[in-house]
């Protein structure tokens, strides 16, 4: 009886591996996507300011690492593993708005574009950002009300930077249970 099951367990064994290996390629295809979406959405301000850092930003770059070695992102992981953990464009000249498809950034702990000239809302879709630690959208012209929504997953944010947008109200009071490891603010 044990040899019959050899098979039939291999074949499951097979089987999952195909699967992890699919759900592996097509997060990184997700995390491209979604930072390609906010190259669209976030353009660069124009000439005669900061050279177009959103440049290295396409298929093509150098270096053999992808989307990793785009400039201002951070990967953690090997191979089809790779997740982008990090977001980093404070001072770039950035205009435009942030894409909703940030939130599909699944492993995303920081995040910093502050000091650029994004407007629009805060997306909604940051409250599904499960892993950010720290926020930093300040020094922009973000606008409207932060809901309860934007944030409301975010259980584990320690540094919130909101400050010298045109963001209406406050922070939402029910928030205040929700993200109890916040220090900075």
């Amino acid at each position: 009886m044990v040899k019959h099951r050899d098979p039939v367990n291999l074949l499951v064994l097979s089987a999952s591996m195909c699967l992890l290996w699919t759900l592996a390629a097509a997060t990184q295809a997700n995390d491209e996507a979604a930072l390609d979406a906010i190259k669209v959405a976030a353009v660069h301000g124009g000439p005669g300011g900061y050279g177009d850092v959103l440049a290295s930003w396409n298929g093509s770059a150098g270096g053999g690492g992808g989307y990793c070695s785009w400039e201002g992102v951070r990967c953690r992981g090997s191979g089809r593993r790779r997740r982008v953990v990090a977001l980093l464009l404070p001072s770039r000249g950035l205009t435009g708005v942030l894409s909703p498809a940030v939130g599909n950034l699944s492993s995303l702990r920081l995040l910093n574009l502050s000091s650029n000239a994004l407007s629009g809302a805060i997306p909604a879709s940051l409250g599904r950002l499960r892993h950010l630690r720290a926020l930093d959208l300040s020094y922009n012209a973000f606008s409207g009300k932060l809901s309860a929504a934007n944030l409301s997953s975010c259980t584990g944010l320690v540094d919130l930077r909101l400050q010298s947008n045109h963001l209406r109200g406050g922070l939402p009071s029910e928030l205040g249970n929700k993200l109890a490891r916040l220090e900075e603010l």
